[in-house]
């Protein structure tokens, strides 16, 4: 399976998606002008890792900033996950800035029932 490694921009994030290590890592600004091209094969990715996942997989959300288009897709990512939390270790990690960032991530946790953990940045 390829690991995925994009550099971020001011408008894209920095994106790991490293197999054999089990990391799943977004981090910096998620506002794409076609945010199915990013995601899509993040999503196709996920898809195939958890059928073959790691042991432990760590999932780290580091965003600033992400628009209502990526909050669609990470939703869709967040979902993948919950396979992995119910049968294998799975830690998801939740980096925020402010109190409405915090907020983001509660909701996400809530709505997929998904394990969280959550650090301020600041």
């Amino acid at each position: 399976m390829e690991n995925i490694y994009q550099e971020g921009t001011g408008k894209l994030p920095e994106i790991t998606f490293d197999y054999s290590k089990g990391l799943i890592e977004i981090k910096g600004r998620s506002i794409p002008e076609d945010s199915d091209s990013l995601y899509r094969p993040l999503i196709n990715w996920l898809s195939e890792y958890v059928l073959n996942p790691q042991k432990k997989t760590i999932v780290n959300i580091n965003l600033e900033y992400f628009n209502s288009s990526s909050a669609k897709y990470l939703t869709r990512l967040l979902n993948k996950l919950t396979y992995l939390d119910a049968n294998y270790e799975l830690e998801t990690n939740w980096f925020y800035v402010d109190d409405e960032a915090l907020e983001e991530g509660e909701d996400f946790a809530d709505i997929l029932d998904l394990k969280m953990n959550f650090y301020s940045v600041t």
